[in-house]
């Protein structure tokens, strides 16, 4: 099973296209999340780094500098989320 092609947001429904990046991480907190805010700007966090900009707004908009107000910073937040818990899944899976 592998969740590695999934996306969370596209340009028709967001401001955002964000997916699951194919790193070929070996370790969950490695796994990349892929945020572009524009054709040619693209964000790559790690799952490490997504534990904790999806509970701090200031965290990422300083990490994201072209999102400047907080609902755009919590509609990315609730992608990293979904990443996180997909992640999860996966590495959970993966063990049984």
């Amino acid at each position: 099973m592998s969740f590695e092609i999934m996306s969370y947001s596209r340009w028709l429904d967001s401001k955002y296209y964000t997916h699951w990046h194919d790193s070929k991480a070996q370790n969950k907190d490695d796994e990349i999340f892929t945020c572009h805010t524009q054709l040619w700007r693209s964000h790559n966090i790690t799952y490490s780094e997504c534990k904790i900009f999806s509970e701090n707004i200031l965290k990422l908009k300083g990490r994201m500098n072209e999102v400047d107000d907080d609902e755009d910073a919590i509609e990315i937040q609730g992608y990293m989320k979904q990443f996180m818990t997909d992640v999860d899944t996966e590495y959970d899976y993966e063990k049984s």
